[in-house]
């Protein structure tokens, strides 16, 4: 196969491969979709390709690192932190192995088989292993709330109900004083379920009357 059309067959594969994650990502509403995962698996398919031109003395390996380590700080900035809960790690770690994915595509040969069984790996490990975490692998996490609130441990059947709705199971209540009026400061160790994150149960409990703050961590 002339070299040219062998160039264009590899760029159009990275192209349909991280576009085959990409996908994923951008169905999920993902910081890094369709767009970002082609550009980062062709973009690393390119430097191969271009690493594997330079002779004899080209250290097609070395390329390889440096695009492990400039991957690093792309998918730094799909990683977003709220409170204690951070998201964005399952796209960073998609873009990273998309990354490997185009330099694999960017080598050929016996790679090419590396790269479509990689391809395939990560999209059941996004959508199908997602389920089994979400509905299987449930995993409880702790949390503390403070909330300082009008009446305080006289409306605490109020905070249960809400929290019991969100299915938060409450461990450990405190009163750590008192401010101005009739408002009490209390914190709560809570349980979260699976699926219900800090943002979420913020947003539940600031819908209480009398709420004058909130943390939660």
């Amino acid at each position: 196969m002339p070299e040219p059309v062998l160039i264009l067959v590899k760029i159009t594969l990275a192209v349909v491969l991280g576009g085959i994650v990409g996908w994923q990502r951008e169905a999920h509403d993902r910081p890094a979709g369709l767009r970002t995962h082609i550009l980062v698996c062709v973009g690393s398919a390119v430097y191969t390709l271009a690493s594997m031109g330079f002779g004899p003395a080209s250290d097609p390996a070395r390329v390889a690192a440096q695009v492990a380590t400039g991957m690093g700080f792309l998918g730094a900035g799909t990683i977003i932190r709220h409170g204690n809960v951070v998201r964005g790690l399952t796209t960073a770690a998609s873009l990273w192995a998309v990354a490997a994915i185009g330099l694999c595509v960017g080598l050929g040969g016996k790679a090419l088989w590396v790269a479509a069984i990689a391809t395939a790996v990560v999209l059941l490990t996004l959508s199908a292993l997602r389920r089994v975490e979400t509905r299987v692998l449930t995993r409880a996490r702790l949390a503390r709330l403070t909330l300082r609130l009008t009446g305080g441990v006289d409306r605490m059947a109020e905070v249960e109900n809400l929290l019991a709705a969100q299915r938060v199971t409450v461990e450990l209540v405190e009163v750590a004083g008192s401010g101005p009026g009739d408002v009490q400061e209390m914190q709560l160790r809570v349980e979260l379920p699976s699926g219900c994150d800090l943002p979420t149960l913020a947003r539940a409990l600031s819908t209480l009357e009398g709420l004058v703050s909130l943390r939660c961590e």
